[in-house]
């Protein structure tokens, strides 16, 4: 695979410019904290614990990172695990948000809630990919962490099974939950992938040019006739999933 071009997306701008460190999160996840002081800690230290990892980052990094002193860190946060369950209590109401959305009768629209899935892993990254023991060595916690697998793997079940009634595809209900997972695990194990083959450097344009191929060749098999159809004026779609002629 050739690597994704690697540019820091003008919308993904940190919104708080007093640290030096970019923020690579989509602009809905940044103002989902808010500007208060505890909203700006989540922001900061949900940025830090993505790119340096959980455990490598300090609480002068978080400090910093969120413009306060770490006296006021610790007043709103006694823990780095304290901020691990905030991030989760964040993810789950965004993915409540995400997931409950309305259904769009088109084939690019159900794409593009997939990949607003995958917008979310990205976003919250570090919850999946590091083995964090407020999680993992608690099992109100892994508890939650399941749930939260299972339910985004029910939601683009749905989503097939939408597109297989809409004529867009054809596949059984047998077909459309093992596509569901395999499109989740492309979001969740895309990530460790894309870390370890391209670096740390990678935006959330750059993982969408990941996965956007890796999800469409899963459905390129299942389409009908009037799913390409659907498609022909979707160039983007199109290159991927419909044959090339001369």
């Amino acid at each position: 695979m050739r690597r994704p071009d690697v540019k820091i997306d003008p919308e993904l701008k940190a919104i708080d410019q007093t640290t030096s460190i970019p923020c690579d999160l989509t602009l809905n996840t940044q103002t989902a904290f808010g500007t208060k002081t505890k909203g700006r800690i989540l922001l900061a230290s949900l940025n830090l614990f993505n790119r340096f990892g959980f455990e490598r980052t300090t609480t002068a990094q978080l400090a910093e990172g969120s413009d306060v002193l770490e006296g006021t860190l610790w007043y709103h946060f006694n823990t780095k695990n304290a901020l691990v369950l905030a991030h989760l209590d964040v993810l789950e109401a965004r993915l409540e948000e995400h997931l409950n959305g309305s259904l769009s009768e088109s084939l690019t629209k159900i794409i593009e809630h997939i990949l607003g899935v995958f917008d979310l892993l990205w976003d919250f990254r570090y919850l999946l990919r590091d083995q964090i023991a407020a999680i993992q060595d608690d099992d109100a916690g892994r508890s939650r962490l399941q749930q939260i697998y299972e339910r985004v793997e029910k939601r683009i079940e749905a989503r097939l099974i939408q597109a297989e009634e809409m004529g867009l595809i054809d596949l059984s209900e047998t077909d459309a939950n093992a596509l569901a997972v395999s499109c989740f695990l492309i979001g969740r194990y895309g990530l460790d992938y894309a870390r370890i083959r391209f670096g740390d450097d990678l935006d959330v344009a750059a993982f969408r040019q990941i996965g956007i191929p890796q999800i469409l060749s899963l459905l390129k098999p299942y389409l009908t006739e009037n799913g390409k159809a659907r498609i022909e004026n979707t160039p983007e779609l199109a290159s991927v999933l419909l044959p090339k002629t001369a």
